[in-house]
């Protein structure tokens, strides 16, 4: 296994500058692309989906009991 050279230390630090850097670029990246999905636009269900629960049978609306959004695990 390849292992990496031996440095000074402010050869290090720039070599840990430059990489934090790259790693802030692709977190802003990153933002973008999540706020880019946050904008798509929605469809409407027109279909009546039902479900069974452990509370019965409910349909597609009745899961989301008023909020808007659902988080299914």
């Amino acid at each position: 296994m390849n292992k990496p050279k031996i440095v000074s230390v402010p050869e290090w630090q720039q070599a840990r500058d430059e990489l934090l850097s790259a790693e802030k670029e692709a977190t802003r990246a990153l933002d973008a692309l999540a706020a880019q999905r946050r904008r798509l636009p929605m469809v409407r269900f027109s279909n009546e989906y039902v479900f069974d629960t452990p509370n019965g049978t409910r349909t597609l609306l009745e899961l989301f009991e008023g909020r808007d959004q659902l988080v299914v695990y």
